[in-house]
């Protein structure tokens, strides 16, 4: 009898086969009921991110226009900051300089209409005239719809913009008022009127790319600054109250709201138009639930992947990208430069610094250095062709990339250093910067990128080295210059180590009596190999490269230790006048130092007078006048120096903390027998008796100037016809042979 593995037919059947079974039956239709769940949701989720897609879409070209607005009227408006700045420091401005500073502005920005000068806010002036005549004289005061905003102004003693206004000259603009203040005879501000420019808002809108489109729907409100409570400005004021993105735009005084919506309205979700919807309901039977665990793990490996085709790029473009400005830095800027050089010729390439950056960064902070150069960065842009190249290397220096005749470049290179003359509009306050471009052509300066930036860097040095605000090309003569600088800076370092540097002593005498006054102490280096270097050749130098610091610090001690010396001895000449250097004030706690070195060698602080240069009270002059103010009440002189050459104005010169002014050798050098100099001198001479200064000659080196100076009522003088520059053995036989106080000229 044979056994089978089968089961008879009437033997019960296992509980776990039923079961399986009964899991087998259920299966499908459980898959079914998932498959259909999980589509629903996969549409409805998809359907919700095509819509954020819409809306984040919207917003991102929202943002674009909010920003191409914003740019267009600190565009328009900085125009006016200029005018109200030379007016705040001067008290007023001349109709010709006024109309020439305005025509200018028109130029520069098409959109703007006119502008007009209104002290105690009365029209006076207007620029064109022509078709505005009617506005000469008229009283802003008696204008109910416009003297609020204008008061407004005056109160908070910023900008504000009104309008749009219908202008009684016609047409419907914006009237950008720009309160200003001047400073009176005793430090106190008044309210001198309003600097206003009308800029024609059709126009400006259109420039900023606000215009009718064939997808969106646009509208802006917020007259006179008003934001949400202001009337409408552009556009459908209908879409404020339908679903929209809106966005605030900033203008002086207030903000302004912009809102967009697509035409037609936003598109209702629809679950049965998302294609994933239909894949995932189709996703049904056998393998469905594998379906799903796959699809879950994929859609994870796929964030995870994207936060990874996301954390890629963002190092893209931080190993590519400027973060200030957005453009190309330094290592996208060689390899799109290299690639150039490779394939064609007619390349230049400029090398950019901005002048007077670090003032601007020093006094306002580096968040409006940031304003700056991106501002700066927009300005380089619309002067460029679309075939042109430009990044950020760092700091404050730019390259650009241009391609064109040497004709066509210079052109630019002019209009990129126009472009930075005009002030910008740093948050109310004006940022008043130059630049200095060096000029490298491909291939005649170099054949590879590394060389023509070099070389555009060293003529851009030469550029700056020869006064700013100016543009080289390259030779190769800069190089050699280059390299002799560069041997001279390792020499300086040494001679600061091995103190090699000496003070030498020129007599300072009154032109009345003859009387030996003091000495000004100069600066000497007396190299082992080279012997006598002159001054003209290191102290440039060593303000360059921040070394004139610790050879500041060299002749503090060089000079107080003299003065010991020569008190002890009971030899006093009187007191010494020392130089001091922009980067002293700048970037070191001089007055601390020289309260040391005083305190060091036991002096009274009137042994010491301090001399700076007229040229670094104007660039630093916040920070100089400080400096000043605190060495006067330690007991310090102090005295300006080369005066005559910085442009000072007479309202700032009245309030400087100083006791001499220093007529520069360059207005001395032509006397008598020069009309003008003649004229400069006595000017010099009665305006700093005037103010209760001291006047000092310098560079008296021929017996009629001497005359002349005397007779004109200059104080004290220096030169070679009185004293020679000489070591202190020397100045002691020159006080014992040759000063006679009987004889003011020295024999």
């Amino acid at each position: 009898m044979t056994s089978s593995i089968f089961p008879s037919v009437d033997e019960p059947t296992p509980p776990s086969g039923a079961l399986h079974r009964a899991f087998n039956r259920l299966l499908p239709v459980a898959f079914a009921v998932v498959g259909i769940a999980l589509a629903t949701v996969l549409g409805h989720l998809d359907a919700q991110r095509a819509q954020s897609e819409a809306q984040a879409n919207l917003a991102a070209r929202l943002s674009g226009m909010r920003a191409a607005l914003e740019a267009q009227l600190r565009a328009a408006f900085a125009e006016a900051e200029g005018i109200a700045q030379l007016i705040g420091t001067d008290g007023s401005i001349s109709v010709p300089h006024f109309q020439g500073m305005a025509r200018d502005a028109l130029a520069s920005v098409p959109f703007m209409r006119n502008i007009a000068l209104a002290p105690a806010d009365v029209i006076r002036d207007v620029y064109p005239l022509e078709g505005n005549e009617r506005i000469i004289g008229l009283d802003y005061r008696r204008l109910p719809e416009q003297l609020p905003l204008l008061q407004s102004a005056r109160e908070r003693g910023e900008p504000v913009l009104a309008g749009p206004l219908q202008l009684y000259q016609g047409g419907r603009a914006l009237v950008y008022r720009r309160p200003v203040f001047v400073t009176g005879k005793r430090g106190v501000s008044f309210y001198w009127g309003n600097v206003s420019v009308v800029a024609d808002i059709d126009r400006l809108l259109l420039a900023a790319g606000l215009q009718p489109d064939a997808d969106l729907e646009l509208a802006m409100r917020g007259s006179d600054g008003k934001g949400a409570d202001g009337e409408l400005i552009w556009g459908d004021a209908r879409l404020f109250d339908a679903p929209q993105v809106k966005l605030s735009v900033e203008v002086p005084g207030g903000f302004w709201q912009l809102v967009a919506a697509p035409r037609g309205g936003w598109a209702a979700l629809n679950l049965f138009a998302s294609p994933l919807f239909w894949v995932a309901l189709g996703c049904t039977g056998l393998f469905s639930l594998f379906v799903a665990q796959l699809s879950r793990k994929q859609r994870l490996l796929q964030l995870r992947n994207a936060e990874l085709r996301q954390s890629q790029a963002q190092l893209e473009r931080l190993a590519h990208y400027d973060t200030i400005t957005g453009l190309p830095n330094r290592v996208l800027f060689q390899q799109q430069l290299g690639e150039a050089v490779r394939h064609g010729h007619g390349l230049a390439v400029l090398m950019l610094d901005i002048d007077g950056f670090k003032q601007v960064n020093d006094s306002l902070g580096h968040p409006m250095g940031d304003l700056l150069l991106q501002q700066a960065t927009a300005r380089f842009l619309q002067e460029l062709d679309t075939q042109d190249q430009v990044c950020r290397l760092g700091g404050d220096e730019f390259v650009f990339m241009l391609q064109g005749t040497q004709g066509q470049v210079s052109h630019q290179v002019r209009a990129l250093l126009r472009c930075l003359q005009r002030p910008f509009d740093l948050n109310g306050n004006a940022g008043l910067v130059t630049g200095s471009i060096g000029l490298a052509w491909s291939p005649q300066h170099g054949e590879d990128a590394d060389s023509l930036l070099r070389h555009a860097d060293t003529a851009m040095y030469v550029a700056k080295e020869s006064g700013r605000n100016a543009w080289r090309p390259y030779h190769p003569d800069m190089t050699e210059r280059l390299h002799q600088r560069l041997e001279l800076e390792r020499n300086l370092r040494r001679a600061l180590e091995y103190n090699e540097f000496e003070l030498w002593y020129q007599p300072k005498l009154d032109l009345f009596s003859g009387r030996l006054e003091g000495v000004e102490a100069l600066l000497r280096w007396r190299d082992p190999e080279h012997g006598l270097v002159s001054p003209g050749e290191f102290i440039p130098l060593a303000e360059r490269t921040g070394l004139i610091i610790p050879l500041g610090e060299r002749v503090l001690e060089l000079a107080c230790a003299q003065l010991a010396e020569w008190r002890a001895a009971d030899t006093l000449p009187g007191p010494m006048a020392i130089n001091v250097a922009a980067l002293q004030i700048e970037r070191s706690d001089y007055v601390t130092s020289l309260a040391c070195a005083l305190e060091l060698h036991g002096l009274p602080a009137s042994l010491l007078e301090v001399e700076i240069t007229e040229s670094l009270l104007m660039e630093s002059q916040q920070q100089a006048c400080g400096v000043l103010a605190q060495l006067q009440a330690m007991g310090v002189a102090t005295a300006v120096d080369d005066f005559g050459t910085g442009y000072s104005s007479l309202a700032y010169l009245r309030a400087l903390p100083i006791d001499h002014l220093k007529i520069d050798r360059a207005f001395i050098k032509d006397l008598p027998g020069d009309d003008d100099a003649v004229a400069i001198a006595r000017a010099i001479i009665d305006l700093g008796h005037a103010l209760g200064f001291r006047i000092t000659a310098e560079g008296i080196e021929t017996q009629e100037q001497f005359d002349f100076l005397r007779n004109a009522g200059c104080d004290q003088g220096q030169g070679y016809l009185l004293g020679r520059p000489m070591p202190a053995e020397a100045l002691r036989h020159w006080l014992a042979e040759h000063h006679n106080p009987q004889h003011p000229a020295v024999q």
